[in-house]
């Protein structure tokens, strides 16, 4: 969903602004005629919506002291947008980002953006005849019976300093499988309203646990709420990890009711004695109904889907899938997502999937299966068009399908390709395939992936140049260690990026996201049990190349700016530095990356 609007001179448009749906959350693109960039020292956001949200949006980044002096801005306001404008011409606006921590707000959003300009050192005031006024829904993404859920990553974050203080620790250290989560977590320096200066107050696992969970735990969470309080529906699982407290309590529940069955990992460390997934073995074992309901084993490798399939009287109406792992570092440490299709047809394909998978000898038979051998395309008016691709593959299959999904990313007509991959270091034609657009001047390619140490072939942002960006998102703890305005960060524990998905023409024709639980790399489809889907819906790649935008942006400028000294908002001063000019030179990705953003999509 894009909406967008203008403020006109003739023909000519002065300022545009286009703002992108995607799951609670709005991208924004900003837009100015070049004579108006004289004197432009950025954007100011204002939202309104209904009758609880009125404010401009918060910048970290502000004037300098000299500047903010001169006009007369205190340091209770120079963080609004008001007086320290936006100097991109971009921004992911999150609900509950700085306003209304614990509930955020959702419905119509109407964001109203205006360039300021700063003359002789004066912040010239808000000219309402350059203000342009949208209104878009921010809310959980639910369209065309497809619901999407996204988990922050932001562990490692100003927002959640701000609210956490430095605790990393998602689960207590004690290695047990339950704990109570409105325990004491941790205790941070919060404001308060009645005393007007910030205090030290507790918080609890579950209150950090929601805000890092964000969308995919609810939708997670719902899922099961919704299970449990039927007593005609039951519960299909495909587990790999498996220690996130709340989910392990509502997962037993089911299976003392004899709803519950699921097949459990066991690779490597998960059939150790004592870790989670043996713990949880055990506790089904003393508590399910059905004792017979759990499996305990792998595909040729790995048992590596995270599914949930929901019956009613026995017949698959809903399915939960994507790169989730039922665990707290699942949900609380890692950028992941979910997907839920409420769609029969496709339930029913899980579920057959369940059951072609439910023992030992049968995950050693699944490469000869109808389900790993052929392409299982979904096409109907009432849900995207997709295809669904269950592993593991025989060679011949999987070579097939590696080089059409590689020919369909390094296409010569593509606009963009947008990435969040956890690794990219196994062998595999499409992770090639998506470097090699990277170094493709002629397509916008933004892009994450997971690197623990140093990774050369990680390309930044370089002035002058439209060759793509590859971020590393974990780059050692001098990550962590942030220039003032900002504050040091906790460090990440596990990884940052667990997402496996690329977007193909967000912008483009025929725009198309691969995600879910694979890992997108050769050898692992012919061992693991995997999911992999292919959905050609632009609403839906439009939500998941927000997804990487916000990821990138967050990670990018850590790996890449001067740690040694203070940073704040560009002041005009110096002429080589002026912050727009980069997104007026046709030879930057940060022009590229403008023009995108602001035209309408190509269609077909």
């Amino acid at each position: 969903m894009e909406v967008s609007g203008s403020v006109k001179k003739g023909k000519k448009e002065l300022v545009s602004i286009r703002a992108y749906k995607g799951d609670a959350m709005t991208l924004l693109a900003f837009n100015l005629d070049e004579s108006l960039l004289p004197d432009c020292i950025g954007f100011s956001i204002h939202i309104k919506s209904g009758k609880k949200l009125d404010y401009y949006l918060l910048n970290k980044l502000t004037l300098s002291d000299v500047i903010r002096k001169k006009n007369k801005i205190s340091d209770a306001d120079k963080m609004s947008s008001l007086y320290s404008p936006f100097q991109k011409f971009n921004w992911v606006h999150v609900p509950s980002t700085d306003h209304n921590i614990s509930t955020p707000i959702f419905g119509d959003y109407t964001y109203s953006v205006t360039p300021r300009y700063l003359k002789n050192g004066i912040l010239q005031p808000i000219d309402a005849a350059l203000t342009v006024a949208i209104t878009i829904d921010v809310s959980p993404y639910k369209i065309k019976g497809v619901q999407i859920g996204f988990a922050r990553g932001f562990i490692s974050s100003q927002a959640y300093v701000r609210r956490f203080g430095m605790n990393n620790q998602v689960r207590h250290a004690d290695g047990k499988l339950q704990f109570d989560i409105k325990d004491k977590s941790g205790a941070a320096k919060r404001w308060n309203d009645a005393t007007k200066k910030y205090e030290l107050q507790d918080y609890t696992w579950e209150e950090q646990h929601k805000y890092l969970g964000w969308q995919a735990r609810e939708r997670v969470m719902e899922i099961l709420d919704e299970t449990l309080a039927d007593s005609k529906m039951s519960l299909d699982v495909f587990a790999y990890d498996l220690n996130e407290p709340l989910i392990v309590e509502k997962l037993i529940t089911l299976a003392k009711k004899g709803r519950l069955r699921i097949i459990l990992d066991d690779a490597g460390t998960h059939g150790d004695d004592g870790k989670y997934e043996d713990q949880f073995a055990k506790l089904f074992a003393k508590e399910a109904k059905d004792k017979k309901a759990i499996v305990r084993g792998h595909f040729k490798s790995l048992s590596h889907s995270k599914i949930f399939i929901q019956k009613t009287n026995g017949k698959a109406n809903k399915v939960l899938t994507g790169s989730t792992n039922f665990s707290t570092n699942g949900i609380y440490i890692n950028a992941n997502h979910v997907l839920i299709f409420d769609n029969a047809t496709v339930a029913k394909l899980y579920a057959d999937v369940f059951d072609a998978s439910f023992g030992d000898a049968l995950m050693g038979d699944f490469p000869q299966t109808k389900f790993a051998l052929k392409d299982n395309i979904i096409k109907q008016t009432n849900i995207p068009d997709m295809t669904i691709r269950f592993s593991p593959h025989t060679k011949a299959v999987a070579e097939k399908f590696f080089a059409k999904i590689s020919n369909r990313i390094t296409k010569i007509d593509n606009t963009d390709v947008l990435f969040a991959i956890m690794q990219d270091t196994s062998k595999s034609s499409i992770l090639t395939a998506v470097k090699t657009q990277v170094q493709n001047e002629k397509v916008f390619t933004y892009g994450i992936t997971d690197s623990v140490g140093k990774d050369d072939s990680v390309s930044l942002y370089k002035p002058n140049s439209t060759r793509g960006l590859r971020v590393a998102a974990k780059g050692g703890q001098v990550m962590n260690v942030l220039p003032p305005p900002f504050d040091t960060v906790p460090k990440i524990d596990g990884y940052a990026i667990h997402h496996k998905f690329v977007v193909v023409n967000f912008k483009g024709k025929n725009p198309v996201v691969y995600c879910g639980s694979s890992n997108l790399a050769f050898n692992p489809e012919q061992q693991n049990g995997d999911n992999l889907l292919e959905i050609r819906d632009r609403d839906i790649v439009t939500a998941f190349a927000i997804e990487a935008f916000r990821l990138v942006e967050h990670f990018h400028w850590r790996n890449t700016e001067d740690k040694s000294a203070a940073l704040e908002l560009d002041d005009l001063n110096t002429a080589k530095k002026i912050w727009y000019k980069k997104y007026y030179n046709p030879k930057d990705l940060r022009c590229v990356e403008r023009i995108l953003f602001i035209n309408p999509p190509k269609q077909k």
